[in-house]
Order: C-alpha cells, then sequence, then structure tokens
C-alpha cells in the first residue's frame, strides 16, 4: 500500500462510512451526525473520497477533530474527484491517503471495487448511510462479510431511490 500523510498516528479503531454520491439532506445529515460522534468517540472514518457520502464523512470526522483515511482508486498522487483537493490536504494533515495503486495511476471503472475491499479491511465495520440499489458501497458491505466486518445500514425512506441498498441490507439482516 502507499500511504500520504503528513501526521503520526496508530491505526487505533476504524469505521468505514459509505454511501451513494448523489447525497439527500436525510443522507447528509446523517452522515455528518455519525461521523462527527464516531470521530469524537475516537474511531477513525475511513471512506473513498468520492463525491456525496464519503466526502461528507471525511469533512465531518475532520470537523470533529477527529482522524480519517481516505482510500483511493488511484495512485495517491492524484486527487479524485478534482474539486476534493482541499479536502485531500486536510486528510493528509489529520489522517492519511492510501491506495494500493502506483503513483499515476489514474482513476477508472474497474480500480474502485478493488478498493473497496481496503476499506472494509482496514476497518471494525462498515456503515452505510444511504446507498440505491446498485450503488458500489454495496460492494463493500459485500466484502466486509467476507472479512468478518460488521455492517450497519442506516435506512432510508421505503420510495426513496437513495434507500433501496440500504433498505434491502436490512431487509436480509
Amino acid at each position: 500500500l502507499y500511504i500520504k500523510t503528513s501526521s503520526s498516528f496508530e491505526f487505533i479503531p476504524s469505521i468505514a462510512v459509505v454511501g451513494t454520491r448523489k447525497a439527500s439532506p436525510y443522507g447528509e445529515k446523517i452522515t455528518k451526525e455519525l461521523s462527527m460522534e464516531l470521530s469524537s468517540r475516537g474511531f477513525i472514518i475511513v471512506s473513498g473520497m468520492a463525491r456525496g457520502i464519503d466526502s461528507i464523512a471525511h469533512r465531518a470526522a475532520l470537523n470533529a477533530g477527529g482522524k480519517t483515511i481516505a482510500v483511493l482508486g488511484c495512485g495517491v498522487d492524484i486527487v479524485y474527484p478534482k474539486e476534493n483537493r482541499e479536502l485531500a490536504e486536510q486528510i493528509q494533515e489529520q489522517g492519511a491517503i492510501i491506495s494500493e495503486f502506483g503513483m499515476g495511476t489514474s482513476p477508472s471503472r474497474e480500480n474502485f471495487p478493488r478498493r473497496n475491499r481496503i476499506i472494509s479491511g482496514l476497518c471494525l465495520g462498515v456503515i452505510v448511510t444511504e446507498a440505491s440499489s446498485g450503488s458500489g458501497s454495496l460492494i463493500t458491505t459485500r466484502f466486509a462479510l467476507e472479512q468478518g466486518r460488521e455492517v450497519f445500514s442506516v435506512p432510508g425512506k421505503i420510495n426513496a431511490p437513495n434507500s433501496g441498498g440500504v433498505n434491502r441490507l436490512i431487509k436480509h439482516g
């Protein structure tokens, strides 16, 4: 793994917070609350620095004065998405950016499922705060279950598109 960090810290208990790139106001609120609370209780928040839930989780951990780890689907020298440049700098200062992909590796579709197994592998469990039925977050939960990790799902409105995946996780236990 390649690691980019400015801080030194032990890998203390961590929890992944993942979800949709198109977060609803409900998803944003729940993600912020859970990430800040867990961070203030000493957990490292791990996510993929994608748009939406991932970025919200990272920012909430940082705002709570906690640590966060971003696992990328590209090299640690590339910020993706580009609008997260400032977030990446903050994460590097208060946590770490991690990737299994070498320097200069561009983000590509096939990299993200591989990234998701590292997200779950670093953590005691995975929380999905909002995800549709086809969300990549469900790949992370599958890896988590295969790795013997806990999976937590925040219930959503029964007819909301961003709730299909989380509600299905609850339905299947």
